[in-house]
């Protein structure tokens, strides 16, 4: 077992190499497809402002490392928007492209589905550790920029921008500049849905011992993404002028034209940041100080600079375990960290060379 733990990082490092190695490789033939790189990289830049937004709000409750986020949009990228056209086209082959049922039905459930995947996966692996556990924060990390990959390639593959903009929409556009609309409803895109059915996945499996609510959070929140993405692809069908059917009318009311689904991603993501920041800050009453931006200019004033690097870099590593044992504790209902998650995060610590506070 502990050469399998050995082996793990350095297997997860050579899938990552490969997969950049493929990206690499395909980036001119994807470019010349997805409308230039003015367009393409235009995609990035909206999703890539979310996400850091989002790394801003999580930044005391995140433990989730930069590799396991590169690896995710790669997943996004190449794996399930893939897995999403393999499933779907035989279909619509069969049915013909004027049927509305994959569009309308198939679609919406099957690939909001799939984009879910690896993150149960994520949470499942990752939940085994009664010592250390993730918050809601990785959850929402890991499914959103699973979402991302998804949407670049999607958008690639019709040659499409995400539209919308930083002042079109304004207040929501400035946190969500690739928001649009079709006809009268916003549209959130697969960033929006996939992060508020991660949110939800999150919620309900870390939490859902501990509050009986949070246990609907997850078929809840698939229920308005689903909806809503079903409604989204629905309305542009043009029918000769008909009327929009009776339920797309109801489900434009009831997801308040499109809003639902975002609004609640704004107020989820608010509401899980301040929460778990203090459970992190009770936490901490018994482990090391936390790594502060003060220790990570100290660190990187050392020389030479190298070693200053390798030395930030097992600091922030130690730092994740930190929050990630503290969040453990308050996961499987203990109000601070056992001894050995106590000793398991001090030794690192002691050897790590950057000045950390002490313990309080």
């Amino acid at each position: 077992m502990a050469q399998l733990r050995r082996l793990l990082p350095i297997a997860s490092w050579i899938g990552l190499a490969l997969s950049l190695l493929a990206l690499i490789e395909s980036a001119p033939r994807l470019l010349e497809e997805g409308g230039g790189i003015g367009m393409v990289l235009g995609n990035v830049a909206k999703f890539g402002w979310t996400l850091a937004l989002l790394l801003l709000v999580f930044g005391w409750t995140r433990t989730i490392g930069t590799r396991a986020l590169v690896g995710a949009a790669l997943a996004g990228f190449f794996g399930i928007a893939s897995l999403a056209v393999l499933i779907g086209k035989p279909l619509m082959l069969w049915l013909g492209p004027e049927n509305t049922f994959v569009p309308v039905v198939f679609a919406p459930v099957t690939e909001e589905l799939l984009k879910l995947l690896p993150v149960a996966i994520f949470l499942l692996l990752a939940m085994r550790n009664p010592r250390s556990r993730p918050s809601v924060a990785d959850v929402v990390l890991f499914g959103v920029t699973v979402a991302a990959g998804f949407t670049v390639y999607e958008n690639i593959l019709y040659a499409r921008g995400t539209d919308g903009g930083w002042l079109t929409r304004m207040p929501i556009s400035i946190l969500l500049p690739f928001v649009t609309s079709h006809g009268p409803m916003l549209v959130g895109t697969h960033f929006v849905y996939a992060g508020l059915a991660s949110l939800a996945l999150g919620v309900t499996v870390i939490y859902g011992k501990q509050f009986r609510l949070a246990r609907f959070a997850l078929p809840i929140a698939l229920l308005i993404t689903m909806t809503e993405h079903a409604t989204v692809n629905r309305i542009p069908m043009d029918y000769a002028g008909e009327a929009l059917p009776l339920w797309v009318q109801l489900t434009l009311v009831i997801t308040l034209w499109g809003y639902l689904s975002t609004l609640l991603l704004l107020i989820g993501v608010a509401a899980i940041a301040v929460y778990e920041t203090r459970i992190i800050r009770r936490g901490s009453e018994m482990l090391p100080s936390a790594l502060g931006p003060r220790d990570v200019i100290n660190g990187l004033r050392g020389s030479p600079k190298l070693a200053s690097l390798l030395q930030l870099h097992r600091g922030l590593r130690d730092e994740s375990m930190r929050r990630s044992m503290i969040l453990a504790a308050a996961q499987t209902g203990n109000s601070t960290p056992g001894a050995a998650a106590i000793s398991a995060v001090e030794h690192p610590y002691n050897a790590t060379g950057l000045a950390i506070g002490t313990t309080t």
